[in-house]
């Protein structure tokens, strides 16, 4: 029977149980698959089954991912937890709320000096 506690290996590798199974963060067991993509094809990885969660490593540690976009592991935040990934997500949120602010005053100070030298004329 299976245990429905969350187990997870999503620390280092090595740090898997005693069988060496590997658990995502919903708690499911994640198979080991094969990539077929461009960047990694024949490549070993674990995934979490149901993409819920969006657990992934890859099985060999000593290989270095491709630069390519097709490479899961590039995205910033796929190595956090759910509580990181919010945090990081909130971050995010704040600075863009900061950029969208900087350039509503750009534009206003834009427009405002547009009536200023078409008042001139």
């Amino acid at each position: 029977m299976a245990s429905s506690s969350r187990r997870s290996t999503s620390g280092t590798y090595g740090s898997g149980n005693i069988t060496g199974d590997r658990f995502c963060d919903c708690g499911l067991r994640a198979p080991l698959q094969v990539s077929n993509s461009v960047a990694n094809p024949g490549r070993k990885y674990y995934a979490c089954p149901t993409r819920r969660c969006g657990w992934f490593r890859w099985a060999s540690p000593n290989v270095k991912p491709s630069d390519s976009g097709d490479d899961r592991s590039s995205q910033p935040n796929f190595d956090f937890k759910p509580s990181e990934r919010v945090e990081r997500i909130n971050a995010e949120v704040v600075y863009l709320k900061f950029l969208m602010c900087v350039q509503l005053l750009v534009s206003l100070f834009c427009v405002v000096l547009i009536i200023v030298v078409l008042c001139k004329l």
